[in-house]
């Protein structure tokens, strides 16, 4: 099965879905990655450190043409979707609600679509809690940025 995943289309985006020890994970797990050039760029990890953990380096069309998985950050815009194959699974933050013709359009290329910011806030379901997990982050930001203004 083959996993992939892009740089975000939102250029405010500096985050990646994917990380270097996620990464060796899935390979350990018998996935193939494969990830668009200059992917860990804004978290300066360069292409050939990805390559070493044995993930392809393609372009982002060439992702989204073969991909079974694909993990994303934010919602495809509208030449992302019409990219994605047929029948690939989906998952990222999408807020359905407020991007409901992209979801129709990538429900209707039988894509499964897994919103992450839709699962509940539990404890059996913490580990995959999004939401928990970027606030944290959120606030560690927000300390590390008061001491350097």
């Amino acid at each position: 099965m083959i996993l992939g995943s892009v740089i975000d289309s939102d250029v405010n985006e500096k985050r990646i879905a994917i990380s270097l020890d996620t990464i060796k994970k899935y390979i350990s797990n018998g996935f193939s990655v494969q990830l668009e050039k200059d992917f860990g760029k804004n978290s300066n990890i360069n292409d050939s450190e990805l390559q070493k953990l044995g993930a392809k380096i393609l372009t982002k069309e060439e992702v989204y043409k073969t991909s079974d998985i694909i993990i994303k950050i934010n919602c495809p815009n509208e030449t992302e979707i019409s990219s994605i194959k047929e029948g690939a699974i989906l998952i990222g933050s999408f807020f359905p609600h407020l991007n409901k013709d992209k979801i129709n359009k990538l429900l209707k290329k039988n894509i499964k679509i897994f919103s992450l910011e839709l699962l509940p806030r539990i404890t059996r379901a913490q580990s995959m809690d999004i939401l928990s997990s970027q606030a944290n982050l959120a606030g560690y930001k927000a300390v590390i940025d008061s001491v350097y203004e």
